[in-house]
């Protein structure tokens, strides 16, 4: 089992493993890292002024990484699905799961952040999305 899901996980890299890819990991590095030396806190609202619905995403991942799960959770509630939802990628390239199932999860995902981003927008003691 663990053997197959090896060779599952070297086949989606190989068939990933192209330029674009390398650019999307190294822009994520660089921005990770200008939030850490800047202290840049949300940087599509620092360059927009417009809140996104993953605001505070990268500062609950950053708790994540101190063990601090309450406070990741009340940076952003739904922190928790991108390991989720990085497996379920994983799992639907390498033949896994159906496409139906992916696309499935991606909807209750995306709903799943709608909800959450209208909820902080309209509870006015909410101030994460508005740091």
């Amino acid at each position: 089992m663990i053997k197959e899901l090896f060779q599952d996980f070297c086949t989606v890299i190989k068939k990933h493993g192209n330029p674009s890819a390398i650019f999307v990991v190294i822009l994520l590095i660089s921005v990770v890292l200008a939030e850490m030396i800047l202290g840049i806190g949300c940087p599509i609202h620092y360059i927009t002024g417009i809140n996104c619905p993953g605001c505070g995403m990268s500062r609950a991942l950053f708790q994540i990484l101190r063990l601090d799960f309450r406070g990741a959770f009340l940076f952003h509630p739904l922190w928790w699905m991108l390991p989720v939802l990085a497996v379920v990628w994983f799992l639907r390239e390498s033949g896994r799961i159906s496409c139906k199932t992916y696309n499935r999860f991606l909807w209750l995902f995306c709903i799943l952040f709608l909800v959450v981003y209208l909820y902080r927008l309209l509870d006015p003691s909410n101030d994460i999305v508005r740091a």
